[in-house]
């Protein structure tokens, strides 16, 4: 008698990220949720306008996770493609901040939010970008999760440059780097908060890729988080290395409550 082949019923879901491009944090963000789907489930990772790609649009999956930590922009929500995607879906949360708020058309970006079950936003300063407050929570920033708490080795500065993103080495390579250094200067965000659980020092240049004039904000959303104030680009700054702990256990917290909410909507 032959053994019957059994048909093993998965969840499916979408992991829709900026995972293609090779920023360390959208590269380090894929892995951290990744690591909170449970093992039978079926996994796909999409990629957020204007990277997406209409060949997904007829799929229709359980839960579709929006956004690895990293930040959405108005160029995220400029394609009718990817929204009528989403319209299809079952369930989606998000796990993300936002850029460049000045860009952001609020009628907008108030449908897209719409269609979520719940958000967990990045930054405190993100909540007031959100009309129903019912269903969003802040989580602070996942990525926090990846760096280790460790002590700088080197008595000198590193600079990390905007070219950084073309840096293709492993994640905890070029994270060991950063964090050998006492003074950590940088201009891209997620190399900046691997350098705060390590250095004494940091010095941190706003982003401006729309134009000088206009900034991302992300630094400043992202420090007032962890110290409770605000800084201004191009100044050397303290690490208060107690905060920093403080911003991890809660992070770190956080990431048990999204995975859980990651099970609920399966």
């Amino acid at each position: 008698m032959k053994p019957e082949n059994k048909i093993t019923i998965r969840k499916k879901i979408a992991i829709i990220s900026y995972g293609n491009c090779a920023n360390l944090g959208d590269r380090i963000g894929q892995s951290i949720i990744l690591r909170m789907i449970p093992y039978d489930c079926s996994v796909d990772f999409l990629y957020l306008p204007p990277f997406w790609n209409n060949k997904h649009g007829d799929n229709i999956y359980d839960l579709v996770i929006i956004g690895t930590g990293h930040s959405v922009f108005f160029k995220t929500l400029n394609d009718n493609n990817f929204i009528k995607f989403l319209d299809k879906q079952k369930n989606i949360i998000g796990v993300f901040g936002l850029q460049y708020h000045d860009l952001l058309d609020k009628n907008i970006f108030n449908d897209f939010t719409k269609k979520f079950r719940h958000i967990f936003v990045r930054n405190k300063k993100d909540l007031i970008y959100f009309n129903d407050k019912n269903m969003i929570s802040h989580s602070g920033d996942i990525l926090t999760t990846y760096f280790p708490l460790t002590n700088w080795t080197i008595d000198s500065k590193i600079n990390i440059k905007p070219g950084i993103v073309d840096n293709l080495q492993d994640g905890l390579s070029i994270v060991k780097k950063i964090q050998s250094y006492r003074i950590v200067e940088s201009s891209r965000l997620h190399p900046l908060l691997a350098g705060l659980q390590s250095c004494d020092e940091f010095i941190f240049h706003e982003q401006t890729e729309m134009g000088n004039k206009i900034k991302s904000n992300k630094f400043n959303n992202m420090l007032y988080d962890i110290f409770k104030g605000d800084f201004n680009p191009g100044e050397q700054y303290k690490v208060d290395k107690d905060l920093v702990l403080k911003y991890r256990k809660f992070v770190f917290d956080n990431l048990l409550i999204i995975q859980d909410k990651i099970k609920e909507f399966l």
